[in-house]
């Protein structure tokens, strides 16, 4: 698909995640015709057996940062800690030169979709990789407030 400074991303056909595909369609769905969706229309109702993998971070610029606003039940299992209401640069590994962080700062100034496969680093060294997509919503003015993570943990 591309490369983000070094980060491989891959397309949405590439994914083995049925969740994470289930997400990145629900957020297309979301997509006003002339561009992104807004947050106000971001329900996570509309998606109840998603909930688990999801991740909704608040964006901050100057300086950039993100707030951990849900973290799902399935990527706090296989997680260290649970992040929610913690900014990433908090967070040991999460900060402004981690992949991770570069991948989500890139959606929000971009204002473009992310899919990838980030390492995978929590308790569960059964895991091969993780995918992600990582999705932009804009407020009212366009301008990315929110980045929708959807996080899977697959054995092959």
């Amino acid at each position: 698909m591309g490369d983000l400074d070094g980060i491989k991303l891959i397309g949405v056909s590439e994914l083995n995640s049925a969740a994470v595909r289930a997400a990145f369609e629900y957020w297309q769905s979301k997509c006003a015709a002339d561009g992104l969706p807004a947050s106000r229309t971001l329900d996570p109702l509309d998606m109840p057996r998603l909930l688990p993998h999801l991740l909704l971070k608040d964006v901050r610029r100057d300086p950039w940062d993100f707030r951990y606003r849900v973290v799902g039940t399935l990527v706090r299992e296989h997680s260290r800690h649970d992040w929610t209401g913690k900014w990433m640069s908090e967070i040991d590994g999460q900060g402004s030169g981690s992949i991770l962080f570069r991948v989500t700062q890139w959606v929000a100034e971009e204002a473009r979709p992310a899919i990838y496969r980030p390492p995978y680093v929590g308790p569960h060294k059964e895991f091969k990789h993780c995918e992600a997509a990582l999705m932009p919503w804009v407020d009212a003015s366009g301008r990315t407030d929110r980045v929708l993570v959807a996080a899977d943990f697959l054995t092959s």
